[in-house]
């Protein structure tokens, strides 16, 4: 197999391993349980990911290093899935905490790891990116229909999922950038006191954040409205298709700045946030899932190009897993007080917090963040 095709498919493996965590909060909904407990369970990924991060960017120490974290993590994540079988809310708790911090190294490994690998060999990363986007898809059509079968049937397909992904990613072979760039320490100093990436930082938090939250209730949105679960994976369909569509047409499109793209992101998704806030008819969320898609798309193509333009070779990976902390973080926080929002008030003033929330980052991103060509490399010599 090339080199190329065990990224890609490592991308729509990894999806599948892991679709369990959209369905854990319609399960926990749907057995009873108020939304400051679903809210709390959902809540532990994003808090996990951003304490686990540190540790894990001291361990990525180039490829086998991220093999053999990526290796003990899919244990772990297999694992954890299968516990959540119990059903018990105290198990299911420890289970999510667990294979949340088993996907915080995945999932930057894999985004690490391909990043690397498309330096070394000219490809642009948007084109495995978009495998990833692919299986999410497949991930959330499946788990839509195979829910109404049962959750447990669910945590079936995931395990198998992250069998197989644990199979493709000791297959790759390592990559030759990353041992010269081991010989460059990051320096964190002239990271931190990089104005531009300090800025960015606050934009992953009012933006890359938020977007992360809405999707994250988009499955709790649409069952308090009467909709099935298959509903959901149809929408995730369209919204990551869209995605995919736009990923084609930026790689294409030279004129639009990275800065652009950013700024376009909250202004979609306060069209979305809105139209959730107002209860709209259920057949226009199918349209509405277009916006959403070309939002993420902005973002995830914009996000790495932009941080690369701005802290030099030697810091982008710490840069990465910094941005990464940030918007895990801030998302774990919103997704907590969400859920004992919708227990006060109802889950479209989740909504309306994060219309409000992305006007600011709208206004913060057009003042604040630097257009990329106004940059001199932020970090001297």
């Amino acid at each position: 197999m090339k080199e190329a095709a065990k990224y890609r498919i490592n991308y729509v493996t990894y999806q599948i391993g892991v679709m369990f965590f959209m369905f854990v909060s319609l399960h926990l909904k749907d057995d009873g349980y108020n939304g400051m407990q679903y809210g709390a369970v959902m809540s532990f990924t994003p808090l996990a990911v951003a304490v686990a991060l540190p540790f894990f960017s001291f361990l990525d120490r180039g490829t086998q290093g991220r093999k053999i974290l990526v290796a003990c993590s899919s244990c772990v994540m297999a694992v954890a899935t299968i516990v959540l079988g119990f059903d018990i809310l105290s198990v299911i708790m420890v289970a999510v905490f667990a294979a949340s911090i088993a996907k915080a190294t995945i999932n930057t490994s894999i985004d690490n790891l391909t990043t690397v690998y498309c330096i070394e060999t000219d490809q642009e990363f948007s084109k495995f990116r978009a495998f990833s986007s692919f299986g999410y898809i497949v991930a959330n059509l499946i788990g839509g229909f195979v829910y109404l079968m049962g959750f447990k049937w669910i945590l079936v397909i995931s395990v198998v999922g992250t069998l197989l992904y644990l199979v493709g990613i000791l297959r790759v072979k390592p990559l030759s950038l990353d041992q010269s760039i081991k010989k460059h320490k990051p320096d964190f100093k002239l990271l931190f006191t990089n104005k531009p990436f300090l800025m960015f930082l606050v934009y992953q938090m009012l933006c890359f954040a938020v977007m992360t939250f809405i999707n994250s209730y988009d499955i709790i949105y649409q069952s308090s409205i009467g909709l099935p679960s298959y509903v959901f994976g149809i929408t995730t369909a369209i919204r990551v298709g869209t995605e995919i569509v736009t990923f084609s047409v930026l790689r294409r499109n030279k004129r639009i700045s990275y800065k652009t793209m950013l700024a376009v992101t909250p202004i979609l998704l306060v069209i979305e946030s809105v139209c959730y806030f107002f209860l709209i008819p259920s057949g226009f969320i199918y349209g509405l899932m277009i916006f959403a898609g070309v939002a993420s798309a902005c973002m995830i193509f914009a996000n790495n190009k932009y941080l690369n333009k701005i802290v030099r070779p030697q810091n982008v990976t710490v840069g990465l897993y910094a941005a990464a902390m940030v918007q895990n973080l801030f998302t774990g926080i919103m997704t907590l007080i969400g859920g004992s929002m919708i227990d006060k008030y109802g889950v479209k003033y989740l909504f309306l917090g994060s219309a409000v929330v992305l006007a600011i980052a709208f206004v913060f991103t057009v003042c604040f963040v630097k257009k990329e060509d106004r940059i001199s490399f932020a970090d001297p010599e």
